[in-house]
């Protein structure tokens, strides 16, 4: 595709910047022109710029993934936040775990007051 056949009456590459024609080659190749003329042509010009945007995303998305695109991307952030999610709930069992240990281990010291207000501690509440 070259550049110049869009140059005066395209539709969709004033709404780019001057240096953005990597952008537009991204969504022909990805969409197609017409395609994407025809989903931004009645939106006002940040709405189109916005929805450019976005397809933009979409489009090198499936370019790195053809099948999944954004959703691959998606359903990879979802499983490391609940990685994570299991990572967190298991330290705060260790934590608690750990305090009520420091707790028997203090309480069976003959005479020793306990200096420390367990109870008052919040591990593993959400707030």
């Amino acid at each position: 595709m070259e550049q110049k056949e869009c140059l005066d009456s395209c539709a969709i590459l004033y709404r780019f910047a001057s240096n953005d024609f990597h952008k537009f080659s991204i969504l022909h190749q990805v969409f197609g022109a017409c395609n994407v003329i025809k989903l931004i042509q009645d939106l006002p010009l940040d709405q189109g710029v916005e929805a450019i945007n976005s397809m933009v995303s979409e489009a090198s998305a499936r370019l790195q993934d053809p099948v999944f695109g954004c959703a691959g991307i998606i359903q990879q952030l979802q499983q490391q936040i609940s990685d994570l999610e299991s990572q967190i709930t298991k330290t705060q069992a260790m934590i608690r775990k750990i305090r009520f240990q420091q707790g028997q281990l203090v309480a069976s010291i003959p005479g020793f007051h306990n200096q420390f207000n367990l109870s008052n501690q919040h591990i593993g509440k959400r707030r």
